[in-house]
């Protein structure tokens, strides 16, 4: 027997083949208008699983953004077997709107306050109701981001740290173990990293890293990652056809979307830990490696120059290029690219 599809999110009621686009509306303004995140439903013939595809956490995230949207867009009932695909394509419409990363009532990062706190900052209310509405009644989840508008990431995935997944009970449709994983895999990227439980000592410059979406997701029963694609504050045309062709082919792989996902190729797997190389004094920084690219420990990666003198500025370490800086004034101590092993 095939079931029929019924989904309700956003405080919309969905049927089998039916797209919706929709505004969860969470708040209002001090001198009116309301605080909301626009969201598209698409609902297949037959009950399955629920994909949600999420981005803009960070308004300076452009390409995401786009990936999610024209997504979005594109869908229709036919291209979905079943279950259904949620699409929020901001998560943070204050930032987006300020042009900033952060959202600038609160100042907080999004992607560090999942499952968001109903009686917190505006950035923790929003999140708290994108959990509950559509996160939290999801499958799986792809949490689409960028680097920050000063850098370019390497194209990549991040999984959860491993023991983090909970199964989630009474419902035929979740997962029974986490595959993450297959999902960064089937999504074509060519490197994959692993969330880390930092301890005290790293929180000086890192937030805690379950208040991550694709933590909080994994924790909650949905197998999840983050794809991290390309430059930050402008659309990449390269990035954003991985990240739109990299959606299809995971939606493909569990059966949510029609036809055969393609076979990707095995990415890279970066296990090492990410080393900052940090500029030693302020200057005008000329980078000499790309994104992706392998380094020695002892390698030049950057030119700094100053009035006075020009210094070399080496890696200290072997390893991946994943992040390089793309604004060309620095100051002690800000990072010009990021290294990572195997």
């Amino acid at each position: 027997m095939v079931f029929a599809v019924r989904l309700r999110v956003g405080g919309v009621e969905l049927g089998s083949r039916d797209k919706v686009f929709g505004e969860l509306r969470v708040s209002r303004f001090s001198f009116g208008g309301d605080v909301v995140v626009p969201f598209v439903a698409v609902t297949g013939g037959r009950e399955g699983p629920v994909l949600y595809v999420g981005a803009g956490s960070h308004g300076d995230e452009v390409t995401s953004v786009l990936v999610a949207l024209r997504i979005g867009r594109d869908l229709g009932p036919d291209d979905v077997d079943r279950g259904a695909v949620v699409i929020v394509p901001v998560h943070n419409p204050v930032a987006v709107l300020g042009k900033r990363r952060w959202g600038f009532v609160d100042n907080l990062d999004m992607n560090r306050v999942w499952p968001g706190d109903s009686s917190g900052g505006l950035s923790e209310l929003v999140a708290r109701r994108v959990f509950e509405e559509f996160v939290s009644r999801s499958h799986y989840v792809v949490d689409l981001h960028t680097a920050a508008s000063d850098g370019e990431n390497v194209i990549h995935a991040i999984v959860p740290p491993e023991g983090v997944f909970r199964r989630r009970e009474g419902d035929r449709f979740a997962a029974v173990s986490d595959n993450s994983f297959e999902l960064a895999r089937y999504f074509g990227v060519g490197f994959v990293a692993r969330s880390r439980l930092r301890d005290e000592r790293e929180r000086k410059y890192y937030q805690h890293v379950f208040g991550q979406l694709h933590v909080v997701a994994a924790m909650h029963g949905a197998p999840s990652i983050v794809v991290e694609l390309g430059e930050g504050g402008r659309v990449s045309s390269s990035a954003f056809r991985a990240g739109y062709d990299g959606v299809l082919n995971v939606g493909r792989y569990l059966g949510v979307l029609r036809g055969e996902a393609a076979e990707p190729s095995e990415p890279i797997v970066l296990g090492g830990e990410p080393r900052a190389v940090r500029a030693p004094r302020g200057g005008i920084v000329e980078v000499k490696v790309g994104v992706g690219e392998r380094v020695s420990r002892g390698d030049v990666v950057a030119y700094l120059y100053t009035l006075w003198d020009l210094v070399e500025v080496e890696s200290p370490v072997d390893g991946y290029v994943v992040r390089v800086r793309r604004y060309g004034v620095v100051e002690p101590g800000e990072r010009i690219v990021v290294v990572m092993g195997e």
